[in-house]
């Protein structure tokens, strides 16, 4: 009901309603306490006085028919900021706004005595404005026949708990927001692993949180990882798991959930989503995988590589097992098919091969060496007659022509076999094995060798011959000797190719052929190569001052199509003060077989600089026309071969003619090598050569002969070889 000032109702909270026997009924009064009928000592009512008045919450008397305010105390008047004679005789809504009315059953629940007073948060309307957030306890005083008469109304001011709340409300949905953000979800099972809470910001699964909370843990999932993992929680060991749940995996921590007693209650876990993470795992797997097999196989036929086979290899020797034969082929004459027509039909020869190879040894290890070179590890082969078997069965199968389009090819091969009864590296056995098939290659076209003892002997000689190089640079072992290169009319030495030479402590001389080769497929050559060419250069400077001399050197491959090799060439005349066009790097024709890429860059970084390139040997390396055109030469010499009785042997005289106009076509000038006899430097002089070298002129000689003859050519006299 309202009172005549208008004032709302107020709320009330349940409770057993606390009747009065005797109420007092105090009478009308402007801002005093007064007892009414009722005779109250005069030390209660003082009490009551100062309790009210001194009180430190706020306190007001309302009449409950007007409800109208009749007395107030210091801490109200301080709450509200209005005075006592603003306030006494005003309505409850001056402080009270409509807009806060209180439950309609408030006044009837007081009147009909079911309720004696009530609890509610009210907002208090201060004289500035402002508003309050109070606490108010509302007391009903009846009369002696109960019906309520006056309200005493106590405040307590909440502001302090109103911000408390806020600012706990604002941290938890900090918090809550937080936990929506972060990749993981906090759970907690109960003993029984009933799941009793979640909080994700994306709930495992996809499920929602009502649909599952309450369930157990083998409702959630199947995993036993991860039951197991709660169980051992449980427990009181902390754990983790994983899960798979709708396709998606979580990684989760679990540890015991314990009470104030320590006893362990239930299991809390915090689980994060690592599908990402896994699937990137998986995609690394898969992509080292693929690298491993690119790596370990060979991309053009599918085959393993040479790293794959040194490995299996390698396996097979720390076995009890013997390894049995390694077999290597090298296909015969291959390069001619690249050369001839392109490298689309030689790869599709070589994927021919290699699935014939294949064929012929199911389910054993067959290798891509390397170019045109293939490996077979054959475990059964132990013997003479099993090499020679397995072998045959290869050339059968490459006596089929191959078809490449509409090209008909025959293919072969030359095949070495070594066998391995004992244990031992797989190096060696490789070793074993490509020196047996270098020796098939010797015999000609579609041959195969077994390693045996002479080849071993003569690898024992080839590993002292390589040990021995090793110690003869710096032993001083290693000499130069230099053939003069002279203008075949006038016999005057216009230049000089060094030689390298060698003459061991206990060996004595070692003959070029026999030590060349092995320092090429050691390595050293590359040592070797750069001090020959440091001296060489040094060696010949007072001669090309003097008398314009040129030196040539001969390079391996090794050094030529090393990248800074142009550089290193550059820094060595500069150091010895050599002029660039008094060096010819020779290359020897076989070399050109090799990547002819390589080879034309080196080429074109040397003459770049102004050092000429010649080729050594030309007419015995099989090199091909085409492959020539496309090489930047300055000098090419004609080997020993087309020389020798050149004046009486019509075809040499043909080839050397044609040699010479080759040259002449591609802006090369000739030299003539091997130059024995009167008569064949006559003919080469009459076929258009203007240089030569050769024993008719001069032996490889010291640099101080060389000095002395250059020296002699100046001053007029032209003599032969010594």
């Amino acid at each position: 009901m309202d009172g005549a000032g208008g004032g709302a109702r107020l709320g009330c909270v349940k409770g057993n309603p606390r009747r009065s026997k005797a109420p007092a009924r105090p009478p009308p009064g402007r801002g005093s306490i007064s007892s009414g009928d009722a005779t109250v000592s005069s030390d209660a009512q003082h009490l009551f006085r100062l309790t009210f008045e001194r009180g430190a919450l706020g306190q007001l008397i309302v009449d409950y028919r007007t409800f109208r305010i009749n007395v107030v105390n210091a801490a109200f008047c301080a709450m509200t900021g209005f005075s006592v004679d603003e306030l006494v005789g005003q309505g409850i809504a001056m402080i009270f706004p409509a807009d806060h009315d209180p439950s309609a059953n408030t006044v009837e629940r007081l009147a009909d005595g079911t309720s004696d007073g009530y609890l509610v948060e009210r907002t208090l309307q201060r004289r500035d404005g402002s508003t309050l957030p109070v606490m108010s306890t509302v007391s009903a005083v009846r009369d002696e026949a109960g019906t309520p008469i006056t309200l005493l109304v106590v405040l307590r001011d909440l502001t302090n708990q109103v911000k408390a709340e806020r600012t706990q409300r604002r941290s938890q949905a900090l918090i809550d927001a937080a936990v929506a953000a972060l990749p993981v979800a906090f759970s907690t099972f109960d003993a029984n692993l009933r799941l009793t809470f979640v909080a994700s910001g994306s709930q495992p699964g996809g499920l929602l949180e009502d649909e599952y909370l309450g369930r157990h843990i083998s409702e959630l999932t199947d995993n036993p990882e991860t039951i197991l993992a709660l169980e051992r929680a449980l427990a009181g060991s902390e754990s983790t798991s994983r899960t798979l749940m709708n396709g998606n995996t979580y990684l989760g921590l679990n540890a015991p959930m314990r009470d104030a007693a320590g006893v362990i209650v239930g299991v809390i876990s915090v689980s994060s989503d690592i599908s990402a993470e896994v699937a990137a795992e998986a995609n690394r797997r898969r992509a080292e995988e693929l690298r491993l097999f690119a790596a370990r196989h060979d991309a053009l036929t599918g085959l393993p590589g040479r790293s794959a086979l040194v490995e299996h290899l390698t396996h097979l020797a720390a076995g009890e097992d013997s390894v049995g034969a390694l077999l290597l082929l090298d296909l015969d004459d291959f390069y001619l098919i690249n050369e001839s027509l392109g490298y689309t039909v030689g790869d599709a020869v070589l994927i021919e091969v290699a699935s014939r190879i294949a064929d012929v040894f199911p389910g054993l290890m067959v290798a891509r060496h390397g170019g045109d070179k293939f490996a077979v590890v054959a475990p059964y082969v132990v013997n003479e007659a099993e090499a020679s078997k397995a072998a045959e069965r290869v050339r059968i199968e490459l006596d089929r022509d191959v078809e490449v389009g509409h090209h008909v090819l025959r293919v072969t091969a030359s095949i070495g076999i070594a066998i391995e009864q004992a244990r031992g590296s797989s190096s060696t056995l490789m070793r074993k094995a490509d020196l047996a098939m270098t020796r098939a290659k010797h015999a000609g076209r579609c041959e195969y060798r077994l390693y045996d003892a002479d080849m071993r002997r003569q690898v024992q000689q080839q590993l002292g011959i390589q040990e021995g190089l090793r110690l003869a640079l710096d032993a001083g072992e290693l000499q130069i000797a230099y053939q003069p290169i002279v203008n075949l009319a006038s016999r005057r030495i216009v230049g000089a190719e060094a030689l390298l030479r060698w003459t061991h402590a206990t060996r004595g001389s070692v003959p070029p052929i026999d030590f060349i080769p092995i320092a090429e497929k050691s390595g050293l050559i590359v040592p070797i190569g750069r001090w020959v060419m440091t001296s060489a250069c040094d060696d010949v400077l007072a001669l090309q001052r003097a008398n314009g001399t040129y030196v040539s050197v001969n390079v391996s491959m090794r050094q030529l199509v090393d990248g800074a090799f142009a550089e290193w060439v550059e820094s060595v005349l500069a150091h010895t003060g050599l002029p660039a066009s008094a060096l010819v790097v020779e290359v020897t024709e076989s070399a050109l077989m090799d990547d002819v890429r390589s080879i034309r860059s080196a080429f074109d970084r040397l003459r770049s600089r102004g050092v000429r390139v010649a080729i050594d040997d030309f007419g015995t390396g099989y090199s091909s026309l085409a492959r020539l055109q496309e090489l930047p030469v300055d000098l090419i010499k004609l080997d020993r071969a087309f020389v020798i009785d050149i004046n009486v042997r019509p075809e040499a005289r043909a080839m050397a003619a044609a040699i010479l106009q080759l040259s002449a076509a591609i802006g090369a000038t000739s030299v003539a090598e091997g130059v024995e006899t009167e008569a064949e430097a006559a003919t080469l002089l009459e076929i258009g050569y203007t240089t030569g070298q050769g024993f008719l002129f001069a032996r490889p000689m010291s640099i101080t002969d060389l000095t002395t003859r250059v020296r002699g050519n100046a001053s007029g006299s032209h003599g032969r070889a010594a």
